[in-house]
């Protein structure tokens, strides 16, 4: 007679994890910038070769996320740098373009601003980085940016304003005269304010953000930038904890 208690603890997990119980989850989160350099960190987990994971930004043009919360439009222009568990740099997710309803896909439409016209929040499709839209299990990291302040390589190698133009962390560089494309001429806005928008020249928008990440396990949320080990280690401390606990979903 077959005894539960006989079959290894490992071998359980991997039986549940393979079964079709087993429901990645939807996560939301909105926050505020202050300033043209500020980055928002997020690590998220994926237990098994997953389809369907999805990120989705609400708060350039303004809509309703995916939690239900109505996000008011006004937000930067956001990027989203997206990080393997090492640091290593894959595509980013980038604004628009839009896709009216109801010839696009619902999912994934985004909005024109109404002040500006322009489509600056950011849908990120599993097919843009993986072919057949199947991400590996693992862990990843995903920085929220400002457009205009890009990761420039690998995770070490840092952001555009501090690392390549050498600007000091916090700093607002998007209002400075000269800024191409950000500042009208005569420049409208006084040059030490944030979030001067690129689409617009003239026109500033606000520190809000709202971003959704879809069909994954779990999302670490975090404001500053782990140290290389701590990336990894981070990165054993998710895998030990998706071998010990197993998150069913009806």
């Amino acid at each position: 007679m077959l005894r539960l208690r006989s079959i290894p603890l490992t071998a359980l997990a991997l039986c549940i994890l393979g079964s079709p119980l087993v429901r990645a989850s939807n996560f939301s989160f909105t926050g505020t910038f202050t300033n043209d350099t500020d980055l928002q960190y997020f690590t998220f987990t994926l237990a098994n070769a997953t389809p369907g994971v999805t990120f989705r930004t609400w708060s350039y043009a303004g809509g309703t996320n995916n939690a239900g919360q109505s996000i008011l439009s006004g937000g930067f222009e956001p990027l989203l740098n997206f990080y393997q568990a090492d640091g290593t740099q894959m595509n980013p997710g980038i604004s628009g373009p839009c896709t009216a309803p109801p010839t696009g896909n619902p999912v994934s439409d985004l909005l024109a601003d109404a002040t500006t016209g322009a489509c600056a929040d950011v849908y990120y499709p599993t097919t843009a980085s993986f072919p057949g839209g199947f991400w590996s299990p693992g862990t990843y990291t995903v920085v929220l940016s400002t457009f205009a302040n890009p990761g420039i390589g690998d995770l070490s190698t840092g952001f555009f304003a501090p690392d390549v133009l050498g600007l000091p962390v916090p700093s607002n560089f998007t209002c400075q005269v000269g800024a191409p494309g950000y500042q009208g001429n005569p420049p409208t806005i006084a040059v030490d304010q944030p979030f001067c928008d690129e689409f617009s020249p003239g026109i500033q928008r606000n520190g809000n953000w709202a971003l959704d990440i879809l069909n994954v396990d779990s999302v670490t949320e975090a404001s500053t930038v782990p140290e290389p080990a701590s990336l990894l280690l981070g990165a054993m401390g998710a895998l030990f904890l998706i071998s010990k606990r197993v998150r069913l979903r009806s």
